[in-house]
């Protein structure tokens, strides 16, 4: 559908590329100027046309991009993770997804922006791209859940609280953490270097409160 595009030089496709994902997260899907896309890139905007269609071909191809992109990233930096402490590893993960979108700021932008709250031309489209990502790398999920959950000392855990529950409650005590720094990005630009400690402090709170209640008394954290 875009092999024009796929022909051209890589220096010129990354340069359509970063300013189409900059016109669109300063003004949104709607209010995005191609006028301006292709002033700032150096193109016609016959051949803008000629390359993506219209518009919504070209927002769904930058948010494509974005996406794969940092997914690869992501799934690069994990392969760095070593600890195999449960509460340790899962800080690590959470440390490396947010240091991944920090190094791309316009791809985590646009990409977080486009799945959670997709504009309303492209959101069947949007329902479509979250479902396919899902179905790539629910393997990949799948097994480091797996992983995780075989590090949970569940000798240590109280008889009523099972791995299971450890699990799900942990990923969603991340979950809510990696969400509030994102809805930041959509603000100002994110200094990953300033605000790790920060996410690590508000993990290992919510983490101790955790060992306190998941653990037999003799096996609570201090």
């Amino acid at each position: 559908m875009y092999s024009s595009f796929e022909k051209q030089p890589e220096e010129k496709k990354q340069t359509i590329i970063r300013v189409a994902m900059e016109e669109f997260m300063k003004n949104g899907y709607d209010r995005a100027s191609t006028d301006v896309i292709t002033s700032r890139a150096g193109i016609s905007k016959g051949l803008l046309f000629h390359y993506f269609k219209n518009k919504k071909n070209l927002y769904l191809y930058v948010v494509t991009y974005a996406k794969n992109l940092l997914a690869e990233k992501v799934m690069e930096a994990l392969q760095s993770v070593s600890a195999t402490d449960f509460f340790t590893r899962v800080k690590e993960i959470a440390l490396a997804k947010q240091r991944v979108l920090a190094q791309y700021p316009y791809e985590a932008k646009l990409a977080v922006s486009a799945m959670l709250t997709p504009p309303a031309a492209v959101k069947k489209e949007m329902e479509e791209l979250l479902k396919q990502h899902y179905e790539t790398y629910e393997e990949a999920f799948m097994l480091e859940h797996i992983f995780l959950k075989q590090l949970i000392p569940t000798e240590k855990l109280r008889d009523d609280v099972s791995a299971d529950t450890v699990l799900e409650m942990t990923m969603a005590i991340v979950d809510h953490v990696s969400q509030k720094y994102q809805k930041r990005y959509q603000r100002k630009p994110f200094d990953f270097l300033l605000h790790s400690d920060n996410i690590v402090k508000e993990l290992d709170d919510y983490f101790r409160i955790m060992q306190y209640g998941i653990y037999k008394t003799e096996d609570k954290k201090g």
